[in-house]
């Protein structure tokens, strides 16, 4: 493993695939720039958000 924390791994990994996919759906650079934070946001908030749930469990 890379990173000691299952948590940074999935940060880095939001990161690259929001990249990717902005890069993949837009050719303006601000609107890349604007999905690629949208897509990171909502994907490091799902991280958070299941893991309280499966620490609840």
């Amino acid at each position: 493993m890379i990173f000691k924390s299952h948590f940074l791994s999935m940060i880095v990994f939001s990161l690259i695939v929001s990249v990717l996919m902005a890069f993949i759906r837009y050719d303006d650079k601000k609107a890349i720039l604007r999905y690629a934070l949208k897509l990171f946001l909502y994907m490091t908030g799902g991280v958070i958000l299941f893991s309280w749930v499966m620490y609840l469990m």
